[in-house]
């Protein structure tokens, strides 16, 4: 199979927006980009340069609506959303859009194969007090770290003793744990589900930084179309805010080198040769 590079990827990631754009537009759903790809929009005008994807967000309502309705309304057979009510074994806590032409190999002890992709992430209520909010982000990034030491993978590259703690928790751990887990983790992000607002919100499927992952509801409610490459996509018009509690106050500058690098380990292939047979 013919490795796509990271440029190629890039450019898929970017055709996979425009269409998702699309989507939501026809489906009066309201995305924005979020993380790396909020800052990228803002500091560099599209990707950050090291970065190697993209990022959206959607109010939970709007993001539950959208893993119902995307994959039989989608006017692109290429792209499929994958979340664990489409695979309740899929080792991820979140929904992905993917590029069903293409397959990643990954440090990931699991047998579904994904390719390249959007993260898609829901936007939880988590409280109308800072105690309340601290509560459940504490109880959700124990379930992610659980979940994430679940999904690894024993590989020659991590330390030999990471690899035998890896090993023994598996070990130890009932069948099926990886995925009660994941489903564990969805319930409690849902905590405020029925609640029509809360004063404090955030990323908690995906949250790994504590108290600097807590954001007021109220930078959600307005939004504004900024570029990011040769398109233009939403990001929240209180956007300073929001980077200035995810990067600090400084997040309009670069870091320096040694820390421009990406987050992922990850190979990419096409699936079909170019002679346009299955590898």
């Amino acid at each position: 199979m013919r490795e796509i590079t990271l440029a190629e990827q890039k450019q898929m990631m970017l055709e996979m927006m425009k269409d998702f754009d699309a989507f939501c537009n026809a489906h009066d759903l309201h995305y924005f980009l979020t993380g790396g790809s909020m800052l990228g929009a803002v500091r560099h005008r599209g990707f950050i340069p090291w970065d190697d994807d993209i990022d959206v967000g959607l109010p939970r309502k709007d993001y539950e609506k959208l893993i119902r309705i995307y994959n039989e309304e989608r006017t692109n057979p290429d792209y499929e959303l994958i979340s664990i009510l489409q695979n309740e074994d899929l080792y991820i806590p979140f929904a992905k859009i993917i590029h069903n032409k293409t397959v990643m190999q990954e440090a990931v002890d699991s047998d579904i194969k994904i390719g390249v992709f959007l993260d898609v992430f829901p936007l939880d209520f988590v409280g109308d007090t800072p105690e309340e909010a601290r509560d459940l982000f504490k109880k959700t990034i124990a379930l992610r770290r659980k979940i994430d030491v679940q999904k690894w993978k024993i590989i020659r590259e991590r330390s030999w003793y990471r690899n035998v703690i890896i090993f023994i928790i598996k070990a130890l751990s009932p069948k099926g744990r990886l995925k009660k887990l994941i489903w564990e983790l969805d319930e409690t992000c849902r905590k405020y589900e029925d609640k029509d607002y809360t004063k404090y919100c955030g990323f908690i499927v995906a949250a790994n930084r504590g108290e600097k992952e807590i954001l007021e509801s109220e930078w959600f409610r307005e939004f504004i179309t900024v570029p990011f490459e040769d398109l233009a996509f939403r990001i929240p018009k209180d956007h300073a805010k929001i980077l200035s509690k995810f990067y600090g106050d400084t997040y309009m500058t670069p870091p320096k080198d040694a820390a421009q690098k990406t987050h992922h380990s990850y190979k990419v292939y096409y699936k079909e040769s170019a002679e346009g047979q299955d590898e």
